[in-house]
């Protein structure tokens, strides 16, 4: 989902610059406020997320779901290439 928010956040940056009035830049560049802000909203979850479950006395300490963690992380990383 993140890299949803991403691309969206690309897709209303470029109308910024081709916004044909002020009304409508104004649009484009709070798009692009909410969307960049919801990607870092979900980074910020994913790797407090993975930091929780890798702490050494955590409740549900868990190395196999930093893992699927990490995987999810670098099979996205691949996919946005």
């Amino acid at each position: 989902r993140r890299y949803d928010y991403k691309k969206m956040t690309k897709t209303w940056q470029k109308k910024i610059g081709s916004a044909q009035d002020a009304a409508s830049r104004k649009h484009a560049e709070d798009k692009t406020l909410v969307y960049d802000s919801l990607q870092v909203a979900h980074k910020c979850i994913l790797n407090s997320f993975y930091g929780y479950v890798m702490r050494k006395g955590a409740r549900w300490r868990s190395m196999e779901m930093a893992g699927i963690v990490t995987k999810t992380g670098a099979d996205l990383i691949t996919q946005a290439r």
